[in-house]
Protein backbone atom coordinates (compact mmCIF):
# COMPACT_ATOMS: atom_id res chain seq x y z
CA UNK A 1 0.00 0.00 0.00
CA UNK A 2 1.22 3.52 -1.01
CA UNK A 3 1.22 5.88 2.04
CA UNK A 4 -0.13 9.62 0.26
CA UNK A 5 1.04 12.09 2.30
CA UNK A 6 0.39 16.15 2.23
CA UNK A 7 3.09 18.20 3.07
CA UNK A 8 2.61 21.37 5.83
CA UNK A 9 4.67 23.86 4.63
CA UNK A 10 7.12 24.06 1.68
CA UNK A 11 10.42 25.52 2.58
CA UNK A 12 13.64 24.05 1.69
CA UNK A 13 13.30 21.11 3.85
CA UNK A 14 10.26 20.11 2.16
CA UNK A 15 12.13 19.76 -1.29
CA UNK A 16 14.31 17.12 1.16
CA UNK A 17 10.91 15.18 1.64
CA UNK A 18 10.01 15.70 -2.41
CA UNK A 19 13.56 14.21 -3.21
CA UNK A 20 14.06 11.05 -1.47
CA UNK A 21 10.30 10.31 -1.77
CA UNK A 22 10.96 10.11 -5.89
CA UNK A 23 13.37 7.21 -4.90
CA UNK A 24 10.62 5.00 -2.81
CA UNK A 25 7.69 3.30 -4.68
CA UNK A 26 6.28 2.74 -0.80
CA UNK A 27 4.68 6.40 -0.62
CA UNK A 28 3.87 9.64 -2.37
CA UNK A 29 2.90 13.25 -1.79
CA UNK A 30 -0.37 14.22 -3.09
CA UNK A 31 -0.91 17.51 -1.69
CA UNK A 32 0.41 20.30 0.08
CA UNK A 33 -0.76 23.30 2.92
CA UNK A 34 0.73 26.85 3.14
CA UNK A 35 -0.27 29.82 4.74
CA UNK A 36 -0.32 31.95 1.33
CA UNK A 37 -2.26 30.40 -1.48
CA UNK A 38 -0.85 31.69 -4.56
CA UNK A 39 2.18 30.93 -3.19
CA UNK A 40 1.31 27.32 -2.19
CA UNK A 41 -0.14 26.76 -5.30
CA UNK A 42 2.92 27.56 -7.34
CA UNK A 43 4.95 25.30 -5.58
CA UNK A 44 2.77 22.55 -6.57
CA UNK A 45 2.18 23.03 -9.70
CA UNK A 46 6.17 23.46 -10.04
CA UNK A 47 6.43 19.85 -8.48
CA UNK A 48 3.46 18.64 -9.81
CA UNK A 49 1.50 17.90 -6.20
CA UNK A 50 -2.22 17.20 -7.65
CA UNK A 51 -3.58 19.48 -3.99
CA UNK A 52 -3.00 22.14 -2.76
CA UNK A 53 -4.21 24.79 -0.37
CA UNK A 54 -4.50 27.00 2.74
CA UNK A 55 -6.60 24.55 4.88
CA UNK A 56 -5.46 20.82 5.71
CA UNK A 57 -8.35 19.28 6.39
CA UNK A 58 -9.40 20.42 2.60
CA UNK A 59 -6.65 19.64 1.29
CA UNK A 60 -6.48 16.04 3.01
CA UNK A 61 -9.96 15.27 1.77
CA UNK A 62 -9.66 16.02 -1.34
CA UNK A 63 -5.90 14.37 -1.70
CA UNK A 64 -6.83 11.08 -0.33
CA UNK A 65 -4.20 11.62 2.25
CA UNK A 66 -4.14 9.01 5.17
CA UNK A 67 -0.41 11.05 6.70
CA UNK A 68 1.48 14.64 7.06
CA UNK A 69 4.53 15.67 6.95
CA UNK A 70 5.14 18.94 9.15
CA UNK A 71 8.18 21.09 7.61
CA UNK A 72 6.79 24.23 8.85
CA UNK A 73 9.06 26.58 11.79
CA UNK A 74 10.22 24.92 14.54
CA UNK A 75 7.59 26.78 17.07
CA UNK A 76 4.57 26.40 14.82
CA UNK A 77 5.12 22.42 14.61
CA UNK A 78 2.34 21.59 17.27
CA UNK A 79 -0.33 23.41 15.13
CA UNK A 80 -0.12 21.16 12.33
CA UNK A 81 0.90 17.81 14.41
CA UNK A 82 -2.06 18.80 16.57
CA UNK A 83 -4.39 19.45 13.63
CA UNK A 84 -3.29 15.93 11.91
CA UNK A 85 -4.50 14.45 14.54
CA UNK A 86 -7.57 15.11 15.11
CA UNK A 87 -8.29 14.45 11.19
CA UNK A 88 -7.24 11.24 12.17
CA UNK A 89 -3.82 11.27 10.14
CA UNK A 90 -0.48 9.86 10.86
CA UNK A 91 2.15 12.60 11.35
CA UNK A 92 6.04 12.78 10.80
CA UNK A 93 7.43 15.96 12.38
CA UNK A 94 10.45 17.72 11.24
CA UNK A 95 12.62 18.22 13.88
CA UNK A 96 12.70 19.38 16.77
CA UNK A 97 8.94 18.02 17.79
CA UNK A 98 8.80 21.19 19.21
CA UNK A 99 10.37 23.95 21.00
CA UNK A 100 8.83 24.01 24.15
CA UNK A 101 8.76 20.60 26.32
CA UNK A 102 5.59 21.04 27.50
CA UNK A 103 3.65 21.51 24.45
CA UNK A 104 5.62 18.65 23.29
CA UNK A 105 3.95 16.17 25.95
CA UNK A 106 0.69 17.35 24.60
CA UNK A 107 1.82 17.04 21.02
CA UNK A 108 2.57 13.00 22.13
CA UNK A 109 -0.83 12.66 24.04
CA UNK A 110 -2.65 13.83 21.42
CA UNK A 111 -1.44 11.32 18.44
CA UNK A 112 -1.43 8.82 21.29
CA UNK A 113 -5.60 9.91 21.94
CA UNK A 114 -6.28 9.57 18.22
CA UNK A 115 -4.52 6.34 17.56
CA UNK A 116 -2.08 8.25 15.14
CA UNK A 117 1.99 6.90 14.40
CA UNK A 118 3.35 9.95 15.59
CA UNK A 119 7.27 10.44 14.18
CA UNK A 120 10.28 12.25 14.45
CA UNK A 121 12.64 13.37 11.74
CA UNK A 122 16.14 12.93 13.73
CA UNK A 123 18.29 10.92 10.56
CA UNK A 124 21.53 10.50 12.18
CA UNK A 125 19.64 7.58 14.02
CA UNK A 126 19.83 5.67 10.61
CA UNK A 127 22.98 6.16 9.97
CA UNK A 128 25.15 3.08 9.82
CA UNK A 129 28.28 3.91 11.37
CA UNK A 130 26.57 5.45 14.09
CA UNK A 131 24.48 2.30 14.67
CA UNK A 132 27.60 0.47 14.64
CA UNK A 133 28.87 2.65 17.47
CA UNK A 134 25.48 2.30 19.47
CA UNK A 135 26.14 -1.08 19.09
CA UNK A 136 29.43 -1.44 20.07
CA UNK A 137 28.83 0.31 22.76
CA UNK A 138 25.69 -1.55 24.38
CA UNK A 139 28.28 -4.75 23.78
CA UNK A 140 30.16 -3.85 26.17
CA UNK A 141 33.73 -3.34 23.68
CA UNK A 142 34.12 0.65 25.30
CA UNK A 143 34.20 -0.74 28.49
CA UNK A 144 32.13 1.51 31.16
CA UNK A 145 31.62 4.57 29.12
CA UNK A 146 33.22 7.59 30.60
CA UNK A 147 33.15 10.44 28.30
CA UNK A 148 30.89 11.37 25.47
CA UNK A 149 31.76 14.75 23.95
CA UNK A 150 30.32 16.57 20.65
CA UNK A 151 31.31 18.99 18.83
CA UNK A 152 29.36 21.82 16.33
CA UNK A 153 30.56 24.58 14.58
CA UNK A 154 29.56 26.00 11.56
CA UNK A 155 29.24 29.57 10.30
CA UNK A 156 25.74 31.30 9.03
CA UNK A 157 25.87 34.60 7.17
CA UNK A 158 23.69 37.69 8.58
CA UNK A 159 21.15 37.26 5.35
CA UNK A 160 20.39 33.73 7.58
CA UNK A 161 19.32 35.60 10.10
CA UNK A 162 17.26 38.04 8.06
CA UNK A 163 13.84 36.03 7.77
CA UNK A 164 11.31 36.28 10.05
CA UNK A 165 12.27 33.27 12.51
CA UNK A 166 15.51 32.43 12.64
CA UNK A 167 17.22 33.18 15.41
CA UNK A 168 14.16 34.44 17.43
CA UNK A 169 13.08 32.37 20.97
CA UNK A 170 9.31 32.70 20.03
CA UNK A 171 9.60 30.62 16.48
CA UNK A 172 13.38 29.07 16.40
CA UNK A 173 13.39 28.47 20.26
CA UNK A 174 17.23 29.35 20.22
CA UNK A 175 20.21 29.41 18.44
CA UNK A 176 22.58 26.53 17.59
CA UNK A 177 21.40 24.21 20.17
CA UNK A 178 17.92 24.26 19.27
CA UNK A 179 18.41 24.92 15.40
CA UNK A 180 21.80 23.20 14.01
CA UNK A 181 23.04 21.43 17.03
CA UNK A 182 19.96 19.25 17.69
CA UNK A 183 20.40 16.48 15.92
CA UNK A 184 24.00 15.92 17.16
CA UNK A 185 22.46 16.68 21.00
CA UNK A 186 19.93 13.78 20.06
CA UNK A 187 22.37 11.73 18.79
CA UNK A 188 24.61 11.82 21.92
CA UNK A 189 21.47 11.87 24.30
CA UNK A 190 20.51 8.14 22.28
CA UNK A 191 23.87 6.62 22.11
CA UNK A 192 24.25 7.11 26.02
CA UNK A 193 20.76 5.96 26.90
CA UNK A 194 19.19 9.47 27.86
CA UNK A 195 20.54 12.34 29.67
CA UNK A 196 21.15 12.49 33.66
CA UNK A 197 21.69 16.20 34.30
CA UNK A 198 23.06 19.36 32.81
CA UNK A 199 25.95 20.11 35.22
CA UNK A 200 27.43 23.91 33.61
CA UNK A 201 26.07 25.83 31.10
CA UNK A 202 27.19 29.24 29.09
CA UNK A 203 25.78 31.20 25.92
CA UNK A 204 26.85 33.67 23.92
CA UNK A 205 26.01 36.12 20.96
CA UNK A 206 29.11 36.69 19.54
CA UNK A 207 28.68 37.32 15.68
CA UNK A 208 25.03 37.81 14.71
CA UNK A 209 22.57 41.11 15.90
CA UNK A 210 20.13 38.43 17.18
CA UNK A 211 18.42 37.61 20.56
CA UNK A 212 19.24 34.13 20.85
CA UNK A 213 22.71 32.59 21.02
CA UNK A 214 25.21 31.94 18.52
CA UNK A 215 27.71 30.19 20.15
CA UNK A 216 27.73 28.03 23.56
CA UNK A 217 29.25 25.05 25.98
CA UNK A 218 27.18 22.70 28.46
CA UNK A 219 28.58 19.63 30.38
CA UNK A 220 25.86 16.76 30.60
CA UNK A 221 26.05 14.12 32.64
CA UNK A 222 24.08 11.17 30.43
CA UNK A 223 22.13 8.18 32.28
CA UNK A 224 25.39 5.37 31.12
CA UNK A 225 26.89 7.76 33.60
CA UNK A 226 29.28 9.44 30.57
CA UNK A 227 29.73 12.95 31.08
CA UNK A 228 30.41 14.87 28.09
CA UNK A 229 30.45 18.90 26.51
CA UNK A 230 28.56 19.91 23.69
CA UNK A 231 30.10 22.60 21.57
CA UNK A 232 27.42 24.72 19.14
CA UNK A 233 28.31 27.69 17.72
CA UNK A 234 27.17 29.58 14.18
CA UNK A 235 29.74 31.99 14.58
CA UNK A 236 33.05 30.23 13.71
CA UNK A 237 33.70 32.00 10.51
CA UNK A 238 34.67 29.33 7.62
CA UNK A 239 34.11 26.25 9.14
CA UNK A 240 31.58 23.86 9.07
CA UNK A 241 32.53 20.59 10.73
CA UNK A 242 30.60 18.45 13.50
CA UNK A 243 32.30 15.82 15.77
CA UNK A 244 31.66 12.69 18.24
CA UNK A 245 34.13 11.58 20.64
CA UNK A 246 32.95 8.94 22.93
CA UNK A 247 35.81 7.35 25.45
CA UNK A 248 35.58 4.19 27.72
CA UNK A 249 37.58 2.01 29.89
CA UNK A 250 38.55 0.36 27.46
CA UNK A 251 39.46 2.45 24.36
CA UNK A 252 38.08 5.02 22.50
CA UNK A 253 36.05 5.78 19.12
CA UNK A 254 35.51 9.24 17.21
CA UNK A 255 33.11 10.17 13.94
CA UNK A 256 31.42 12.66 11.99
CA UNK A 257 28.99 12.93 9.86
CA UNK A 258 30.63 11.02 7.01
CA UNK A 259 31.84 8.18 9.45
CA UNK A 260 33.97 6.57 11.69
CA UNK A 261 37.19 8.98 11.99
CA UNK A 262 39.68 7.15 15.01
CA UNK A 263 39.14 4.10 16.30
CA UNK A 264 41.17 2.59 18.99
CA UNK A 265 39.28 -0.53 21.26
CA UNK A 266 41.04 -3.62 21.80
CA UNK A 267 40.16 -6.46 18.91
CA UNK A 268 37.79 -4.32 17.07
CA UNK A 269 38.35 -3.06 13.23
CA UNK A 270 36.88 -0.18 11.69
CA UNK A 271 34.26 -2.09 9.65
CA UNK A 272 33.97 -1.34 5.51
CA UNK A 273 30.53 0.01 5.61
CA UNK A 274 28.03 -0.73 2.29
CA UNK A 275 28.63 3.39 1.47
CA UNK A 276 31.27 5.31 2.85
CA UNK A 277 30.17 8.33 3.39
CA UNK A 278 26.30 9.24 3.86
CA UNK A 279 24.10 11.12 1.49
CA UNK A 280 21.61 13.50 3.41
CA UNK A 281 18.89 11.70 0.84
CA UNK A 282 19.69 8.31 1.58
CA UNK A 283 19.58 9.27 5.07
CA UNK A 284 15.71 10.98 4.55
CA UNK A 285 14.68 7.66 2.40
CA UNK A 286 15.06 5.74 5.43
CA UNK A 287 13.14 7.74 7.45
CA UNK A 288 10.21 6.99 4.79
CA UNK A 289 10.23 3.83 4.62
CA UNK A 290 10.69 3.04 8.60
CA UNK A 291 7.48 5.65 8.98
CA UNK A 292 5.43 3.74 6.05
CA UNK A 293 6.95 0.77 8.04
CA UNK A 294 5.32 1.96 11.18
CA UNK A 295 1.80 2.77 9.55
CA UNK A 296 1.37 -0.05 7.97
CA UNK A 297 2.53 -2.94 10.72
CA UNK A 298 0.80 -0.81 13.21
CA UNK A 299 4.33 -0.72 15.36
CA UNK A 300 6.32 2.15 16.85
CA UNK A 301 8.79 4.25 14.02
CA UNK A 302 12.40 4.59 15.21
CA UNK A 303 12.06 7.58 16.65
CA UNK A 304 8.60 8.44 18.19
CA UNK A 305 7.41 11.35 19.47
CA UNK A 306 8.22 10.67 23.34
CA UNK A 307 11.97 9.61 21.88
CA UNK A 308 12.30 12.52 19.75
CA UNK A 309 10.92 14.91 22.78
CA UNK A 310 14.17 14.23 24.69
CA UNK A 311 16.81 16.16 22.49
CA UNK A 312 14.60 19.52 23.18
CA UNK A 313 14.13 18.70 26.85
CA UNK A 314 17.90 18.62 27.30
CA UNK A 315 18.41 21.83 25.27
CA UNK A 316 15.67 23.56 27.47
CA UNK A 317 17.56 22.36 30.41
CA UNK A 318 20.95 23.64 28.93
CA UNK A 319 19.30 27.08 28.02
CA UNK A 320 17.93 27.26 32.00
CA UNK A 321 21.53 26.50 33.42
CA UNK A 322 22.95 28.96 30.88
CA UNK A 323 20.75 31.68 32.61
CA UNK A 324 20.92 30.68 35.76
CA UNK A 325 24.97 30.84 35.66
CA UNK A 326 25.00 34.53 34.16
Amino acid sequence: MKQRFVLVGHGAIARTYLEAMGHLASCRIVGVVGRHAVRVQKFAEKHGIPCSGTKLAEVATASGANAVIVCTPNGIHEEGVMAAADLGLHVLCEKPLHIDPVRQRAMVKRCEQRGVVLGVAYIRRFTPHLLWIKALMEAGKLGRVTVADISLKHYRDPAYYEDDWHGTRAIDGGGPFMQQGIHLIDMVQWLCGGWDKVISAACFTLHHDIEVEDHGYAVVRYRNGAVGSIAASTACVGMSSERLEISGTFGSVSADFGGLLELDVPGVEIPEFRTPSIEYNILFQQLLIDFNQAIEKGRAPVVTGASGSRATELVHEIYRAADRMK
